[in-house]
């Protein structure tokens, strides 16, 4: 135990030393936010009152619009939630690829330390770190909305959302891990953290909408335990703020919006269970651990 958590203290310590590796991991969630701010988040706001205003009647047009801009911001802040748990753990996971290239890894093979316990180090430190960064990112935002009129989630809904945070974060650096296993050059990892830190935000289905996508990509997406990892905060994080925003308004119509917006996640018109999406995300977990067990072998490491 000790030789792990001196390993694992080893490797947070090389990722937050790196300034720039700080910045590149949260730089997607930088993207998404400058992005809402521009347009994106007013085009969502205008959405939901326009919508409001076609199907709820007579209606308080101000209090509409700030309850719309709450249910946005929790919406938002959902999706940024899952891009730092992949990203920052993508991040931090390229010390392990930084050590191989360095030789670095080998001398920790030389050391009266198992391989097991080496990889569970770099997986435990990106599971930290993401973790962390997650939780600040949670608190920072919710201050935001709370200077802005809006709600705190209750502490139920928090308890949830860091239940869900700490899935999401050690589902996906398994997963890096495994990517990091396979890539032999520092050059490569720049390359696959550029093409993820620009998908994550169209997978999580953050910059367009799954309603908005044309029927053959959005179930794809359904495939990837990126849309089910948003869908779960999303769920937790906009329910109060769509109780209030969607008041009075007919079933149907909160029920497409939740459809259209991701919220709900449906698969051959029935709407998939919190559960089974728990499932689908711990079983890709699994296959990538049986993967890397694989890998591991074959390539002796």
């Amino acid at each position: 135990m000790n030789k792990l958590v001196s390993l694992t203290r080893r490797n947070c310590a090389v990722f937050l030393k790196d300034k720039a590796a700080v910045f590149y991991s949260l730089l997607s969630m930088i993207i998404v936010l400058v992005l809402m701010g521009v347009f994106l988040g007013d085009m969502n706001v205008s959405a939901i009152t326009n919508l409001l205003k076609e199907y709820g009647g007579v209606r308080e047009e101000a209090t509409d619009s700030a309850n719309a801009k709450v249910l946005v911001a929790y919406w938002t802040l959902a999706g940024l939630m899952v891009v730092n748990a992949l990203t920052v753990t993508l991040t931090v996971l390229g010390t392990l690829v930084t050590d191989k290239t360095n030789n670095k890894l080998k001398s920790f093979y030389t050391a009266p330390v198992s391989k097991f316990v080496v990889a569970l180090s770099y997986i435990a430190s990106a599971v930290l770190i993401g973790f962390l960064f997650c939780a600040l990112t949670l608190a920072g935002y919710m201050l935001y909305i709370h200077m802005n009129g809006g709600a705190i989630l209750s502490a139920g809904a928090l308890l949830k959302v860091m239940g869900y945070t700490l899935i999401n974060v050690t589902i996906f650096a398994i997963v890096m891990y495994l990517f990091a296993l396979i890539v032999n050059s520092s050059s490569a990892w720049s390359g696959i953290a550029t093409i993820v830190g620009t998908l994550v935000g169209f997978f999580g289905a953050i910059y367009v909408p799954v309603g908005s996508l044309p029927t053959q990509v959005a179930t794809a997406l359904k495939c990837f335990p990126i849309l089910h990892g948003t869908s779960l905060m999303r769920k937790v994080m906009c329910e109060d703020a769509l109780g209030e925003t969607f008041v009075n308004m007919p079933t149907a119509v909160l029920d497409v919006y939740r459809e259209e917006m991701g919220i709900d996640i449906l698969m051959n018109e029935n709407m998939i269970s919190d559960e089974f999406q728990l499932l689908f995300m711990l079983i890709c977990g699994m296959i990538a651990l049986a993967v890397i067990a694989m890998t591991a072998k074959k390539k002796q490491i």
